[in-house]
């Protein structure tokens, strides 16, 4: 909010800077009314017949201590621009005598401090004279008679910030709910208190009132959107277990009675049954881990612990493909949570990596407590050789049915399920899942969970 409320004083400073420049520039030299140049005309005239009769009676140091103080020094020069009485100390006073003689009328100049103004005059004994007055300004911001007062320069500093956060607070408001949103939290809204609604007139129609009501609106309309598809799948995958039981039993019946030559397609059909199955499961798993907010009966799970339990049947799945796996583990990782979703997200993706590494290909689990940001964390990492991910596919291989390696999606079983269940499940533990690719080639996929003590 801060660079906003600088823009906006800047921007506001901006626009006054070339409407005094514009504005009052030239009244400086002039002034702004008849009647004031009247004025002063008059009282420069009346000052200089002062000083006239007194230069002319040779009391010219009485007069110049009548008439002049230390910032303000009223003089009299000649036509050609020689002082007669009093020294303003200004370089410039002989060229803007002779200018204001030339012209015939009252001449300024202005300078960083003061202004200097030269004005022709006929003394009571007939003599023409030039009366040449330095005027101060009255405040030292007043560079060159451009900027404005103190006054002036504490309201717009007051009034800049108080419109900036006026402007800058249902921004960020809207930006924070947006942020929610884009995390998954499609329940978030634009929240205002009764004295904040008053403020801003959320109650009226402006266009900031708009802005949020209509940002409000969409918010509810895409929950609704997401929890209708959410259900449709969910109610979907409940109805095709039936049929796909029936089919299953029907297939065993088929091979009881089907010849030798069938063999072959019974065997299709079972195995595509089952990847169905198996479809169904995870979606069913995925609609589940979507519905819950927080663990129910949480307890203290060792990461450490659950890896090596999981160990034997993941090695059993990779020795399918000759892959190796091996583990770092380190005592004290531990997790508040449940240890079955902990072991569905782990077990997704390390099967996902024995999916993509090549025969023989290596994987390696890791765990252990970590420091990061000054915060404690316990990390499950599982890195493999395999080819690894696009760089700018890295964050969307976690929403579900996204396969990142599309040239091999019929190559390959699974469905792009996995790591989305794996994501849901390390989120609702208050984890996050972080992607990148090896250097040396292959994926790393780290799981980072809020570290929990050990207690005896």
């Amino acid at each position: 909010m801060f660079r906003l409320v600088l823009k906006i004083f800047l921007a506001y400073w901006l626009a006054a800077g070339v409407v005094i420049f514009i504005a009052d520039f030239a009244p400086h030299r002039t002034t702004h009314h008849a009647e004031l140049a009247d004025a002063l005309d008059s009282s420069l005239a009346m000052s200089g017949q002062t000083i006239a009769d007194a230069y002319e009676s040779g009391h010219c140091s009485q007069a110049q201590e009548l008439l002049s103080t230390k910032d303000n020094v009223l003089s009299i020069a000649t036509l050609e621009g020689r002082l007669l009485c009093g020294d303003p100390g200004v370089g410039g006073t002989k060229a803007l005598v002779v200018a204001a003689v030339k012209k015939k009328k009252r001449m300024t100049s202005n300078y960083p401090r003061f202004q200097l103004i030269a004005t022709p005059m006929r003394s009571r004994s007939g003599n023409n004279y030039v009366i040449v007055f330095k005027n101060s300004y009255s405040s030292a911001l007043e560079v060159y008679g451009l900027l404005p007062g103190y006054t002036t320069i504490a309201i717009s500093c007051v009034v800049t910030p108080f419109l900036a956060v006026l402007l800058a607070l249902p921004i960020r408001r809207l930006r924070r709910a947006a942020q929610q949103i884009a995390m998954g939290k499609l329940d978030a809204r634009v929240q205002w208190s009764s004295v904040s609604e008053t403020v801003y007139g959320f109650n009226g129609n402006d266009d900031i009132a708009q802005l949020v009501r209509d940002f409000n609106h969409m918010a509810e309309r895409l929950q609704a959107l997401a929890e209708s598809q959410r259900l449709l799948l969910r109610d979907v995958s409940h109805e095709l277990r039936s049929p796909l039981a029936r089919l299953r039993v029907g297939l065993g019946l088929a091979r009881q009675e089907a010849p030798a030559t069938m063999s072959e397609h019974l065997d299709r059909i079972e195995t595509e049954t089952k990847r169905l199955n198996d479809l169904i499961g995870q979606i069913l798993s995925l609609s589940y881990l979507e519905t819950i907010q927080e663990i129910d009966l949480p307890g203290d799970v060792s990461l450490s612990e659950l890896v090596v339990d999981l160990l034997p049947d993941v090695e059993y799945e990779a020795a399918q493909s000759n892959c190796v796996i091996t583990t770092t583990i380190s005592p004290g990782c531990t997790v508040r949570g449940d240890a079955g979703l902990l072991r569905a997200a782990v077990e997704n993706i390390v099967r996902n990596a024995i999916r993509y590494v090549p025969t023989s290909g290596l994987i390696h689990i890791d765990t252990a407590p970590v420091e990061r940001e000054s915060k404690r964390l316990s990390v499950v990492r599982i890195s493999d050789n395999g080819p690894g991910i696009p760089d700018d596919e890295l964050k969307s291989v976690l929403e579900p049915f996204y396969r990142a390696d599309k040239a091999r999606h019929w190559q390959q079983d699974g469905f792009g399920i996995g790591l989305a269940i794996a994501n849901r499940a390390v989120g609702v533990h208050g984890g996050t899942i972080n992607i990148l690719n090896r250097p040396a080639g292959g994926l790393i996929v780290e799981m980072c969970f809020p570290f929990i003590p050990e207690t005896d």
